[in-house]
């Protein structure tokens, strides 16, 4: 997969560019290959796939993605086994300019037209079955909205009808955005990521007062209360369904039932704690630490499981990924063809967040 020639352009961390063409059963293939860090995809038909064509650029504005694509009809499936492998802790919000989808979350079915917005939990499943369409999504880490917005979890399926005008403003807000990025420098890339997150608390249900407001709610009544208490306590050894019960004062029915979503108590766990090790194994500030140490910090017991869970997690060990990063293979490659949708996916993994490089003009 080649970026059009007509569309040669000078590329950087920031920026992602590529187009497949109808006919290349190659291509599909890349292309399809290219999608499973973030969903299982696939034409509707095998019929469909020999013209099938598609396209995207995206830009990574410090800790916000925003994609503009367009595709044949397709089927994107978050499954369990994709959120165990992604590690991918984000909200995506999308608008359609054509075509819209069909979405099932978690037992539930709605449609969606052009031009109303809706938002996807990535940590959670989801179905999303489309016709030829064109898009605007954008994508957020947890943690950022987690600032501004008090029912994180009942973000996953929610749609904005497009008779809103509230709708209307954060579809503009977003199309400006994408058309901004190539101009904005680091600090403006800061400032419009947390202004993003702050313009959704306020259609969708702000928080007055931030984490604060989400830690007072009822313990051991909220889900997103649990995720909180696993981040902050992934160094502890013994974090696992039973120490939850405890610190949420619930039984182990109810926070099983809880994650269930999730892929189970115990496997969000260790996505998380393989999350943490990937984003300091790839932080330069900690290259003299010990990978042994890394996975003690992250609540491993014995290195040698540490080791093969993140390469089955991650595609490679702890010091192949700590030498790529200082070498700038991430930083620097797979930023079109083949290799432009594993960059998206690095981008919310974190590393590629740090890059300050101005976007393509």
């Amino acid at each position: 997969m080649k970026p059009p020639a007509s569309q040669a352009i000078r590329l950087s961390p920031n920026r992602v560019n590529l187009s497949i063409n109808a006919g290349d059963a190659r291509e599909f293939d890349l292309w399809r290959s290219g999608y499973s860090p973030l969903y299982e995809m696939d034409a509707e038909s095998v019929t469909a796939r020999a013209s099938f064509r598609a396209g995207m650029t995206g830009y990574n504005l410090a800790d916000v993605v925003i994609i503009d694509g367009h595709s044949s009809g397709a089927t994107l499936q978050r499954t369990a086994q994709t959120i165990a492998r992604g590690n991918v802790d984000h909200i995506s919000l999308t608008v359609y300019s054509e075509g819209g989808c069909g979405l099932e979350v978690e037992g539930r079915a709605a449609e969606v037209n052009p031009g109303e917005l809706f938002f996807l939990d990535m940590t959670r499943r989801s179905t999303l079955r489309s016709p030829d369409y064109k898009s605007l999504t954008l994508i957020l880490p947890r943690t950022l909205l987690a600032r501004h917005v008090a029912d994180l979890d009942g973000l996953h399926g929610r749609i904005l009808p497009r008779t809103s005008p509230l709708n209307g403003m954060l579809a503009a807000h977003m199309r400006m955005l994408h058309t901004q990025a190539p101009a904005l420098d680091y600090p403006d890339m800061h400032a419009a990521a947390h202004g993003t997150a702050a313009l959704i608390a306020a259609f969708v249900g702000a928080s007055t007062d931030g984490q604060e407001l989400i830690a007072q709610t009822a313990a051991g009544t909220s889900l997103e209360t649990c995720r909180r208490l696993i981040d902050a306590t992934l160094h502890d050894r013994d974090m696992g369904p039973e120490l939850l019960c405890k610190k949420l004062g619930v039984s182990r029915a109810k926070l099983y039932r809880m994650f269930e979503p999730l892929g189970g108590v115990s496997q969000y766990i260790q996505q998380r704690r393989l999350m943490r090790a990937y984003r300091i194994v790839v932080d330069p500030t900690h290259a003299g630490e010990r990978i042994s140490s890394i996975a003690t910090r992250c609540g491993f017991t014995n290195i040698s499981a540490f080791n093969r869970a993140f390469r089955q997690a991650h595609g490679m060990s702890p010091t192949e990924l700590r030498l790529a990063a200082m070498s700038a293979e991430l930083d620097n490659a797979e930023l079109s063809g083949d290799g432009a949708l594993r960059t998206v996916k690095r981008w919310l993994q974190g590393p590629d967040a740090k890059v300050v490089s101005s976007a393509a003009e």
